[in-house]
């Protein structure tokens, strides 16, 4: 058994274990690996399993070990707590695993958020807040969101019918409503600018294109409880 783990040096006694940081994982062929373990937040799970997916069709399964603040794809699915994971694989245990889907929003993936409306700006203020006693957990996501709620109520009535506007959190399947979405299958939005900022699983993103296309692009095998 291949392992390669991201962020996190794992010993496995029957397994050998490849430890990288992101950058890292760039040079790893995953030709003969089993499972990669992804030791972080949900914009590090997001962009290494973009990389998986450009690596070619040979995709490892993947193992979570939550380590953000909001830790969303971890709390939806259920992950359980890598020492868990790691005991099975000792014991080679039967270990239970679903498909987790990835869309593409033109040349990039996300797993559960997309948007350029008020989560955008959202995401922007808990960046500049990253400092001292804010720079880990969950609390300067709320003090951000304390500040932008106003913003959000004065300008909800005119930003939800805008047509260069969206919003889309897939974990939940309910009734997509204007330019919010949870359920899609294939998007097309004309944001009628050529430099975009976007928020994507809850990394910012700079879009140089006027379109942006989604679609649900591919799974991916991870390991749930």
């Amino acid at each position: 058994m291949r392992i390669v783990s991201v962020n996190k040096d794992i010993k496995i006694s029957n397994a050998e274990v490849i430890a990288v940081d992101e950058k890292a994982f760039d040079n790893i062929s995953l030709q003969n690996i089993d499972y990669v373990i992804i030791s972080g937040g949900d914009g590090l799970l997001r962009r290494i399993i973009e990389k998986i997916i450009n690596k070619g069709k040979k995709r490892p399964t993947v193992i979570i070990d939550a380590q953000g603040s909001f830790n969303v794809i971890a709390k939806r699915y259920m992950i359980p707590k890598l020492e868990k994971v790691l005991q099975k694989l000792e014991n080679n245990g039967a270990l239970q695993k679903r498909n987790l889907d990835v869309y593409r929003l033109n040349n990039h993936i996300f797993l559960f958020s997309a948007g350029n409306l008020t989560d955008a700006l959202h995401i922007h203020l808990s960046e500049i807040l990253r400092v001292g006693i804010l720079k880990k957990g969950a609390l300067r996501y709320l003090i951000s969101g304390i500040f932008v709620l106003p913003i959000t109520i004065l300008t909800f009535p005119f930003l939800i019918f805008s047509k260069k506007r969206f919003f889309i959190f897939t974990p939940f399947k309910l009734i997509n409503f204007k330019n919010h979405y949870t359920k899609i299958e294939q998007l097309r939005f004309d944001i009628q600018n050529e430099y975009n900022i976007l928020e994507i699983d809850g990394d910012l993103v700079i879009l140089q294109e006027r379109f942006i296309d989604i679609k649900k692009l591919d799974e991916i095998e991870i390991v749930v409880k």
